[in-house]
């Protein structure tokens, strides 16, 4: 079954529920006051017979006598009679003759009661009175409410009516609420379809401004397209970069072996030659591919082991390391006492490689590492004296394979990779890297990183 229907029919059902509930409560309620206010009424007329008729009896008036008495009583719609101990008439006077026939019923007590002969409903009320002759028999005041069954017939027409008059339009408008709700859900589940079969991103048309849980769900539904579109066209990048980047070292190791297969054993010279560029395009194949592994993981899932570290120390090993393996000046000054802080040593270690690579690569003088810290915060810089960054492309720089100068030598240009991985792994320690550059005199990276209190392992999702 269709939501729609769902939500109809159940309205619908609960509608009827709530109309029969209350509709005849009222019916109930008002059948049993009009009957309590007709019987209270036939027993004060009754207990006025009652008296009349005693002292009647009294005065030992005669037996047609007391005829005239109870005619003179007698309802418009009713019956006065007398029944003996042997449940029969002695005495009976009625307007109507059928009311006659009704049965009689001896009880030796007061009574008061309601009986339904014919299904028209009669109040019947029963005083036990001392007869002319000295026995005891019921006087008995019998009348039909008749008309008051009338007044609930027509009660019960009205109450069906208004139902019916309420049910209709409550129907159509439980129509309308169905459409309305079941509406975005179509048009959610046919942009979907679409998206299944022409693998093309499309959002919903958001036509309502009510701002309510279905304009809700419509503008979350746009927010993941948009987010599934973003994520599409980063993969299609990364796969167009990588495949783009590998390219490359693939072609100078295909044309070095072939090289090699055809003079290889003729020429040694460029046999050390072939070999040379073959490993060494191969090991950035390596280095890149390594990479690039590592950026995929740190989208996913990038987990921090956090221990106690020095700043300082981890600082000093790797200036030391860049300094005897590349032959470069580095001169590392620190403001500050403390440079402890709850950090992943070897991947803030790798961070700090990462940035002193980049400055011994774009740059030939000195580089310049400045450490820095307050109550709340550790920060280092890395200072360089290279060809610096031009402005249009520091917002650029941190993106994967991205290169200022497209036609950079690959030797000393990289893969593009490096940044984007100092990124996340600061951002993943709560952290900031920023980079101020000026073309042609050197580059500044930032990095600040809080002290944080947590010594436990923190998973961070990227």
């Amino acid at each position: 079954m269709k939501i729609k229907s769902k939500i109809l029919l159940l309205s619908s059902v609960w509608l009827v529920l709530i109309l029969l509930l209350i509709n005849g409560s009222i019916y109930f309620l008002f059948q049993k006051i009009i009957f309590n206010n007709e019987t209270n009424r036939v027993t004060e007329h009754t207990k006025a017979v009652v008296t009349a008729a005693n002292e009647a009896i009294a005065a030992d008036v005669i037996h047609e006598d007391l005829r005239l008495l109870f005619r003179a009583y007698l309802p418009t719609n009713g019956m006065i009679r007398i029944i003996t101990e042997e449940t029969s008439s002695s005495l009976t006077i009625s307007k109507k003759a059928y009311m006659k026939q009704l049965p009689t019923k001896y009880e030796n007590q007061q009574s008061i009661a309601l009986r339904t002969f014919d299904d028209i409903p009669y109040a019947v009320v029963s005083f036990p009175i001392i007869w002319t002759d000295g026995s005891v028999v019921m006087l008995e005041v019998t009348e039909s409410l008749e008309d008051s069954q009338k007044t609930l017939r027509t009660l019960f027409i009205v109450l069906s009516t208004a139902s019916f008059i309420v049910l209709i339009p409550a129907l159509f408008f439980g129509s309308m609420l169905s459409r309305l709700i079941v509406t975005p859900i179509n048009a959610l589940t046919n942009t979907m379809k679409q998206i299944q079969t022409t693998g093309a991103f499309q959002k919903i048309q958001l036509e309502s401004s009510s701002k309510d849980e279905l304009y809700t769900m419509g503008m979350t539904f746009n927010q993941m397209i948009d987010i599934l579109e973003r994520n599409y066209q980063k993969q299609q990048q990364f796969v167009s970069d990588a495949s783009h980047e590998l390219k490359t070292p693939l072609t100078v190791i295909e044309s070095y072996a072939s090289m090699l297969k055809r003079w290889g054993k003729q020429k040694p010279e460029l046999f050390d030659e072939s070999i040379n560029a073959i490993y060494s395009e191969a090991i950035r194949m390596k280095e890149m591919t390594e990479q690039m592994l590592q950026l995929a993981n740190a989208d996913s899932h990038l987990t921090l082991e956090k221990t106690n570290i020095d700043l300082l120390s981890i600082s000093k090993q790797a200036s030391q390391h860049i300094q005897v393996s590349f032959h470069r000046d580095i001169h590392l000054y620190e403001n500050g006492s403390d440079f402890h802080l709850w950090a992943d040593e070897n991947k803030l270690k790798q961070v700090i490689y990462i940035l002193l690579d980049n400055a011994r690569k774009y740059s030939q003088g000195s580089i310049t590492l400045k450490l820095s810290e307050t109550n709340s915060i550790c920060a280092f810089s890395i200072i360089d004296q290279g060809e610096g960054i031009p402005t249009e492309d520091l917002d650029k720089i941190f993106d994967r394979f991205y290169r200022v100068d497209k036609a950079r030598n690959r030797e000393t240009g990289g893969a593009g990779l490096g940044l984007a991985i100092a990124k996340k792994i600061v951002e993943a320690h709560d952290g900031s890297i920023t980079i101020t550059s000026t073309e042609g005199k050197g580059t500044t990276v930032t990095v600040t990183l809080p002290k944080q209190e947590e010594r436990d392992v923190i998973n961070h999702e990227a």
